[in-house]
């Protein structure tokens, strides 16, 4: 992995870190049992892509190698992002030790994670997802061998209820 990549997830990592620390401590929106986190992050499109957890939010965040081109855009503007697997809104956000970047919020309040392992659990998955081909790219899966949260995402769905997929436990009849 390379140094600019690492510096993106740590410089994310700090600055949440010490708003988790400041202005959101103790705020109800807060589940105490998570932490800051920049997972997954790799190069793409110019730019870094990953994963930010934090107590109160998780997002899908892209930080671009070059600063200049996203630096007088102001936070909030809705910007669509092509990933591997479709379309993605963003919003623009910047913070002087970070620069400018993109979020797209996947969850939020986090109070559907009942652990730290589990909200990371789900950051995988979902980042997988994000990055996979979409469902017309892909060899067609083998039915017998379709189980768990594959065959729960196989028919379309509304993002909600795909996210909310990653949360909750597949149900099972029983049979």
């Amino acid at each position: 992995m390379n140094n600019q990549v690492i510096d993106a997830g740590t410089r994310l990592e700090a600055v949440f870190t010490q708003t988790a620390l400041t202005r959101m401590q103790d705020l109800p929106v807060s589940n105490p049992g998570l932490q800051v986190e920049a997972l997954g992050f790799r190069p793409w499109n110019q730019g870094n892509l990953g994963i930010l957890i934090t107590p109160w939010c998780m997002n899908l965040v892209w930080i671009p190698d070059d600063q200049a081109v996203w630096s007088g855009i102001p936070s909030g503007v809705r910007q669509l992002l092509d990933l591997p697997s479709g379309e993605y809104e963003f919003l623009t956000a910047g913070e002087p030790a970070i620069g400018a970047w993109l979020a797209s919020s996947l969850f939020s309040p986090m109070f559907g994670f009942d652990s730290m392992t589990r909200a990371r659990e789900v950051a995988t998955m979902v980042l997988a997802e994000v990055l996979a081909l979409p469902e017309t790219s892909r060899p067609e899966p083998d039915p017998a061998h379709t189980t768990g949260m594959s065959g729960r995402l196989a028919q379309p769905v509304s993002r909600r209820h795909f996210l909310d997929a990653f949360i909750r436990p597949p149900i099972h009849s029983g049979r």
